[in-house]
């Protein structure tokens, strides 16, 4: 009888550890399906080409922000940056100044957990606009080209606006929860949105 209720219990825990799994998955899919992720990818991680890179992203945040601006959801802002990947290659060749060549792609691609200074981002399979420097050997620098949650503190839409920001973009206000809580209970969803990713790649 002992033996019954242990495996009882434990089918329990098991179900309830699954559907806890499964809706962090689903909300997790749910907040990539009302952004895109953004990645500057240094040609090297020496000094000078690290330093080239934040020049080309500083360059091109506000850049992304203006093609962005007018779009109502990240459907619209892909289409957007869709088109305007020309300009935002040639923004890059220009501030890079060193005639390597410069890839602007806006791709499905899968991230892991991202802390930033006001947010986190769960990992997961997100839209992307990736714009590689040269060879592109170097480290990233990763943000959110839509809504625009990158741009610096300093800037209007950086003073305090976050939860504007995003709101205007679509997400939910139980979808910013997730990004900005720091709850045990967000905090837990956030592992095992993780662990979830480990079992995908």
């Amino acid at each position: 009888m002992y033996k019954r209720y242990t495996i009882l219990f434990a089918a329990v825990l098991i179900f309830c550890f699954m559907a806890l799994a499964w809706q962090s998955l689903r909300q997790q899919q749910s907040l990539s399906s009302r952004m895109i992720r953004l990645h500057v990818v240094a040609a090297s991680d020496d000094p000078a080409d690290q330093s080239r890179k934040l020049a080309v992203r500083d360059a091109l945040l506000p850049q992304i922000a203006a093609l962005t601006a007018d779009c109502a959801n990240a459907d619209d802002a892909a289409a957007a940056l869709e088109a305007g990947l020309p300009a935002l290659r040639e923004t890059a060749f220009e501030v890079l100044g060193t005639g390597e060549a410069v890839h602007a792609t806006l791709a499905e691609e899968r991230f892991p957990r991202r802390d930033y200074d006001t947010f986190s981002l769960p990992a997961g399979s997100y839209r992307a606009l990736r714009v590689t420097l040269g060879a592109g050997a170097g480290h990233n620098w990763w943000c959110v080209a839509f809504p625009a949650l990158c741009l610096p503190a300093g800037t209007e839409q950086g003073a305090g606006s976050f939860e504007r920001t995003a709101l205007a973009a679509g997400l939910t206000p139980k979808e910013l929860e997730l990004l900005s809580s720091e709850s045990e209970h967000v905090q837990f969803k956030f592992r095992l949105l993780d662990w979830l990713a480990e079992l995908l790649d």
